[in-house]
């Protein structure tokens, strides 16, 4: 195809005549000689061009879905026994009416027949695979994308039906819409497949429609990151760059002019052509032009991503999963740029899914959520888009599994690693929309670097194994109030007290987990980056029961029993001005299985043979830190007493040579909740430590507050469009930033 310039003229193909390929770089096209298939006449056998076929067929009148079945059957004998087109006959028969039916067979499918018999004159070479660890782009105008897109309707595609892992095309989706007219409705929870065939109608009827123009091109793009490519997390010194938060609207509809993510599996489109209804199969139905790419992109590998540029949206919709409704055509007004491509560009990651959700925190799997994102928000870098924003929201969430804390966390970082900001929509979950500020803000407010986050992460997995039900944003409040993510960059560590009983055996447990995970995200130049070769510790899980997944919506903190809430006065001490109330209020609370404070679970990093010491980090003595020892007391019980006996020689947790007498002098075990402030002077600054963490919280609620106002001032969540003008006859983007959304009009 030669790429016009101007958005007034028409694509041409190329070359001029049809030019035939058929190798394993190519698709396949239906329409090749070489498409070839046996017939049985006679007792004798003999190959027939399949095109020949498929013309003859398909030209004859198919008033009904039973004769257009016959059709399909016809130059696909093979399956003749084995496809049964329920959904197609059920669609007819009982979604639309009689009029409806009519209008499709006597109109609209004639004309998508003619579409599709035009391939050997408007796609007149075949089309290039994009096969795994190649950069490459394939560019269609609009015609050439409608007509591949009647074939698949018409299942006129070779070699794609075979569902053996050794057929040729087994690592593509399927194309050919067979296994979409297959699908059946059992009750009215199965209609919302109904309404996915309206979104195809609806594709058909404006392409085919007389006064369509189809100049448009759309790019295909596969990227892969080689190993030499990707970040070293653990030493980034990235800072999060602006975050723009709401519970309204979706990326399709308020993502204008940034990069969407599309919410992929690693065979793109996903459930599309199947039962599927979620974020990706959605906009592959509102958008069908995105469907081309089930034709030639191979499946993803763990450091690649599928770029879409240009696409148009077809249709409406309304609802989610079982619930989705076609709502009717959808005008899309989106300015196009000098080679007639929309402003709309598909950036599709596929997530990992989790049997176990706990597993997500694993350190490889945190890699590789860093490396896959990284690898879409990173695209065109070097071009003019650069400072494109990234609109997306809770990826590899619902039927993956993943929890929406973390991966909103993994994208923020990707994206600030990336230097782009990120709009990020929760659809209609409020609280999550909230939790998510909070961390981000706290994040940026302490000037924490990508780097430092890594490095709390690969510790949260550990502490999940003696604290499961401890969210991992509380993790990070706490450790960063703590300073702990600085003693993973010292091979020393800091005075202060070191608890030797209730969690020396945790630390003995987990010392070489941290150990390796630390070694694990950082990625060697040599290392393959689609399988991961570091051997990591295996952690048995010593609970009777393994704790239930989270919803995304909760924010998982430890519940107080009514008897621990009235001793709640003794336990100010917890409550930071660093942490939100909401945090500091339940971290403070203890239940019989987890008597160890999060402020205490700090695993630090210790001599050359990173050797892990849980401590509770002070201060400079200052005279706020010379409170009475029993502001630093450490949570016990009598029984652990005599286990700190045990422990108390042990070389692997000890290295006692270094530790202040005087603070070894200042522990004291008591049994849980017997604490007391000993004199006025304690009490003043528990009450203005009590005091202070109200003042940050009220000052965070003002300015999250402060940005929701500035956001309704022009409409519903009408910040987030770019605002345009026009320049040489096209029309340009001015502001990409998420921090000019802000700004006021010019």
């Amino acid at each position: 195809m030669t790429i016009p310039i101007g958005i007034n003229n028409m694509p041409e193909a190329h070359p001029k005549e049809y030019c035939d390929t058929w190798d394993d770089n190519h698709v396949k096209m239906p329409c090749s000689k070489h498409n070839l298939f046996l017939v049985h006449q006679n007792d004798k056998s003999s190959k027939k061009n399949r095109w020949d076929n498929i013309t003859y067929s398909l030209n004859k009148p198919i008033l009904s879905s039973e004769e257009l079945e016959k059709a399909i059957i016809s130059y696909n004998p093979k399956y003749k026994d084995k496809w049964r087109f329920y959904l197609l006959h059920t669609f007819f028969d009982e979604c639309l009416n009689e009029e409806e039916t009519e209008e499709f067979f006597n109109n609209l499918l004639p004309k998508i027949i003619q579409l599709a018999l035009q391939l050997p004159t408007l796609v007149t070479k075949p089309i290039p695979l994009l096969k795994q660890t190649h950069n490459h782009s394939i560019s269609l105008s609009q015609m050439q994308i409608a007509c591949l897109l009647a074939n698949a309707f018409l299942c006129t595609f070779p070699h794609r039906n075979v569902s053996n892992s050794k057929s040729e095309y087994s690592e593509y989706p399927y194309i050919n819409f067979n296994g979409f007219f297959q699908l059946t409705v059992y009750s009215p929870a199965d209609h919302y497949l109904y309404e996915k065939f309206k979104c195809i109608i609806c594709y058909f009827k404006k392409v085919t429609s007389a006064d369509s123009v189809l100049n448009g091109i759309v790019t295909y793009s596969r990227r892969r990151l080689p190993s030499g490519d990707l970040p070293y997390w653990l030493q980034s010194t990235k800072k999060l760059t602006n975050l723009y938060i709401t519970s309204d609207g979706t990326i399709e509809d308020d993502g204008d002019g940034m990069l969407q993510v599309d919410f992929a599996n690693k065979f793109i489109g996903g459930g599309v052509l199947g039962h599927g209804s979620v974020q990706e199969e959605i906009r592959f139905l509102i958008c069908p032009e995105l469907l081309v790419s089930l034709l030639f992109s191979e499946k993803m590998l763990h450091t690649e991503a599928i770029i879409i540029t240009g696409v148009e949206r077809f249709s409406d919709y309304s609802g989610y999963a079982n619930s989705f409704e076609w709502k009717g055509v959808h005008l899309d007004v989106t300015p196009v740029d000098d080679t007639n491509r929309r402003y709309t560009t598909i950036v599709a990651i596929d997530a990992l899914y989790y049997n176990d959700p706990k597993n997500q925190f694993k350190t490889k799997n945190l890699r590789r959520e860093l490396h896959k994102s990284f690898a879409g928000f990173s695209w065109g870098q070097d071009s003019e888009c650069s400072d494109v924003a990234i609109a997306t929201g809770n990826w590899g969430c619902g039927a993956f599994r993943g929890d929406c804390h973390l991966k909103s966390l993994l994208q923020l970082m990707s994206a600030a690693q990336a230097n782009r900001d990120v709009a990020y929509f929760t659809f209609g979950d409020t609280k999550l929309m909230d939790s998510i500020h909070r961390m981000h803000t706290f994040l940026k407010s302490k000037n924490i670097t990508v780097g430092e986050v890594s490095r709390i992460l690969i510790k949260y997995y550990a502490c999940l194994e003696t604290l499961p039900c401890v969210g991992v944003h509380d993790y990070i409040y706490d450790a960063i109030t703590n300073k702990a993510w600085q003693v993973l960059e010292n091979k020393g560590y800091q005075s202060g007290v070191f608890p030797q009983c209730s969690q020396n055996q945790f630390l003995r447990n987990n010392c070489k987990a941290v150990e390796s995970n630390t070694t694990v995200l950082q990625a060697s130049e040599n290392s393959n980056t689609e399988f991961d070769q570091t051997s990591e510790q295996s952690h048995q899980y010593s609970r009777s029961t393994s704790a239930e997944s989270r919803p995304c919506s909760s924010s998982n903190l430890i519940k107080s029993t009514s008897e621990e809430s009235q001793a709640s006065s003794s336990n100010i001490k917890n409550s930071s001005p660093e942490v939100p109330q909401s945090t500091s209020s339940n971290i403070k609370s203890i239940s019989d299985d987890s008597q160890s404070l999060l402020t205490l679970n700090i695993v630090q990093s210790v001599s050359d043979e990173s050797k892990c010491l849980n401590t509770t980090l002070i201060e400079s003595p200052s005279e706020e830190s010379q409170l009475s020892s029993s502001l630093r007391i450490i949570e016990s019980t009598p029984e652990k007493h005599e286990e700190e006996t045990k422990l108390k020689h042990v070389d692997s947790i000890g290295a006692t040579d270094h530790i202040n007498k005087q603070d070894i002098q200042d522990v004291r075990f008591l049994p849980v909740n017997q604490f007391r402030l000993n004199n006025d002077k304690e009490r003043t600054m528990c009450i203005k430590q009590q005091k202070n963490s109200w003042l940050q919280l009220n000052d965070s609620k003002k300015d999250f507050q402060s940005a929701i106002e500035k956001s309704s001032i022009t409409g519903q969540l009408s910040i987030l469009k770019r605002d345009r003008e026009e320049h040489d006859g096209g029309k340009r983007v001015v502001k990409r930033k998420i921090s000019d959304y802000f700004s006021p009009k010019r």
